[in-house]
């Protein structure tokens, strides 16, 4: 199929402004003046049209505390594209008796049912060094980063700091990214659950300068997930002055919620990992963001429903861990942070689109809007309003973060290699048409 996009406003990381689009199949053609006299045309007057959203940082059909999260890959990806993300990124699920090749294949064979487009990061829950010969081998695979936990020792996903240390050697070698969840084990509360009495801030900051020092000794690109609190966020800024080759990513939830919610009747159903912080902490990440010192926005999309949770209000250390959000992540920030003035169209293109994508081996591929780049594009009208409420929403969960939050700015349209998986309130996508997106060598 043949489309030309005329009349809107392209945001990208370095330029916002109009341009002529033409697609011409699955990729971008021409950016600029075109024309063509046989393609379908899309008139986008009054609309922003950004790079198609990244979210590097999902959990789809993920056991957790006894239960599963509750998007699927065809759930959570419906999700996805009613929000604009047309690539996220998933785990394998780590286990010391599967190999890492093992467990690719098997999350590759549950994601077929995707309506968007996928990749993963493979988890190294049990890995070891005498199984060094993995990580090159799933290389082979298009998969290049590695997810390592520093706490967890109770369910047995820490990684050592001597095992991390030569994964990161061998991650170096093949050009890789080691991705962190940051949280020094010996400072949580194992029984308090995941909440911030229980995490606290130092937990993080701690945890990132070990990971600081150990990216600098191996030259290892490493990125940090999830970073919630300002002194977590001074840690890296530190590590990375002092040399080392450090990414960071934050999520809506640590920008937009704080502490005060777990004192709600419902507060238990904010439970998440790290735990919300203060509005101190919220300032910090929003700064960084304007100054483009974090790589990505992501979601850590894990939802569940009221039923999951509730059993377990008076029971922290057994409640399932997670909050949704990759069908709001979009417009959200476009909201509280373009329509406030904490962030300019063009961050948001890095934070959510081109950042991620060259984290992870996607770029230019995804995450751009130029010649040969897969055609993902969203399209969002700047003056819509609307109120976000979960019965309105396409993920498989009762529950969000944020009922009743008004946004502007709304997806009118979504574009997904040429073609419409979104427009005008209706999912057009249908399963399985979601590829898997290897690393771009």
């Amino acid at each position: 199929m043949s489309l030309l996009i005329h009349g809107g406003i392209v945001v990208t990381s370095h330029r916002v402004g109009p341009a002529t689009l033409y697609v011409e199949g699955e990729r971008i053609a021409r950016v600029g003046k075109a024309s063509a006299k046989s393609a379908e045309t899309f008139n986008a007057n009054g609309l922003l049209i950004f790079p198609g959203v990244v979210d590097a940082h999902v959990h789809f059909a993920l056991p957790v505390a006894g239960t599963r999260s509750a998007d699927d890959f065809h759930t959570g990806s419906l999700a996805a594209a009613a929000g604009g993300v047309t690539t996220f990124i998933d785990f394998t699920l780590g286990h010391p008796e599967v190999s890492l090749p093992e467990a690719v294949e098997r999350r590759l064979s549950e994601a077929r049912v995707s309506v968007v487009d996928y990749s993963f990061h493979a988890e190294m829950v049990g890995w070891r060094p005498e199984r060094l010969w993995e990580i090159p081998a799933v290389r082979e695979l298009g998969v290049r980063s590695f997810k390592f936990y520093l706490a967890y020792s109770d369910s047995g996903r820490r990684t050592s700091l001597g095992d991390l240390k030569v994964a990161m050697e061998a991650i170096r070698e093949i050009g890789g990214v080691a991705m962190v969840h940051a949280e020094a084990d010996e400072l949580v509360d194992q029984k308090g659950g995941p909440f911030p009495w229980a995490r606290p801030a130092l937990s993080e900051e701690v945890a990132i300068a070990e990971v600081g020092i150990l990216a600098r000794r191996t030259h290892c690109t490493t990125y940090v997930a999830h970073i919630s609190s300002a002194s977590g966020l001074s840690a890296l800024l530190s590590a990375r002055s002092a040399g080392a080759p450090l990414l960071g990513e934050t999520c809506p939830h640590y920008l937009l919620l704080d502490e005060s919610v777990y004192s709600r009747p419902d507060g238990h159903l904010f439970s998440v990992t790290p735990p919300l912080r203060t509005r101190e902490d919220q300032e910090a990440l929003w700064r960084s963001l304007a100054r483009r010192r974090l790589q990505a926005v992501a979601t850590d999309h894990c939802p569940f429903t009221r039923a999951q949770k509730d059993p377990y209000r008076e029971h922290p250390e057994r409640i399932p861990s997670g909050l949704p959000g990759v069908e709001t992540l979009l417009p959200l920030l476009f909201s509280a942070g373009v329509g406030s003035g904490r962030l300019r169209p063009s961050d948001l293109a890095w934070l959510l689109s081109e950042g991620p994508a060259r984290a992870f081996g996607l770029w230019p591929k995804k995450g751009a809007v130029q010649p040969n780049s897969d055609a993902d594009l969203v399209f969002i009208d700047p003056k819509a309003t609307w109120t976000i409420h979960a019965k309105d929403l396409h993920m498989a969960v009762d529950f969000s973060p944020y009922e009743g939050f008004s946004v502007r700015g709304k997806i009118v349209g979504v574009l997904s290699r040429g073609e419409w998986v979104y427009r005008d309130g209706e999912i057009l996508a249908r399963p399985g048409r979601g590829k898997f997106i290897p690393w771009q060598k």
